[in-house]
């Protein structure tokens, strides 16, 4: 092998090398979904074909969803909203605690917003601190009606439009197992 072969080889080793790395939160992302679909079709058995297939709505739709509770979160409030048959266009919890919190770092909220994001942070199950959830009942009391009509104008205007569960075509399998119950396998593929 040349001298220039071998530098050809290193430049496409490093490439490949850059590019595993870059992807290596993507293909986390993936398990942490993978992970929540699982549990959900746990929780929701009757339904548990439709949470398989709904893969394609957990798309990250900010860049703190890197953090796995913040990702988790997003996904299990949509799988549970596919599983009850609500609409997974509007917007997530996690969604809403990271606009308010982005908000927040322009402008000092008010106490309708400083609500929102209590009650956000908590509908997420994000971990517990102190200094934001401990407030939230002197908030709902304070301001409950005003946080009510914040967080639907907000879940609206966080809408994803092509948030919605596609025409499922199955194949029969499920991560390579029959699916002899999935309502959405075509017959021919099934056996």
């Amino acid at each position: 092998m040349t001298e220039s072969q071998r530098d050809e080889v290193a430049n496409v080793a490093s490439a490949v090398s850059r590019c595993l790395s870059d992807l290596e939160p993507v293909f986390e992302q993936i398990d942490w979904a993978e992970d929540e679909i699982a549990r959900a079709q746990q929780r929701h058995t009757r339904h548990r074909n439709t949470v398989y297939h709904s893969f394609a709505l957990l798309m990250p739709t900010h860049e703190r969803m890197r953090q796995e509770f913040v990702y988790r979160s997003h996904c299990r409030e949509l799988l549970d909203r596919v599983a009850a048959g609500l609409s997974p266009v509007y917007g997530t919890a996690a969604e809403v605690a990271l606009t308010v919190m982005e908000a927040s770092q322009k402008a000092p909220l008010n106490t309708a917003a400083f609500g929102l994001y209590v009650r956000m942070w908590i509908q997420a199950g994000f971990p517990h601190v102190e200094s934001v959830t401990g407030s939230h009942e002197h908030y709902e009391a304070i301001a409950k009606s005003r946080i009510d009509d914040l967080e639907a104008e907000t879940r609206t205007r966080l809408s994803v439009a092509d948030r919605v569960l596609r025409a499922i075509d199955c194949p029969g399998r499920h991560h390579g197992q029959p699916a002899d119950d999935c309502q959405y396998a075509r017959p021919s593929l099934a056996a």
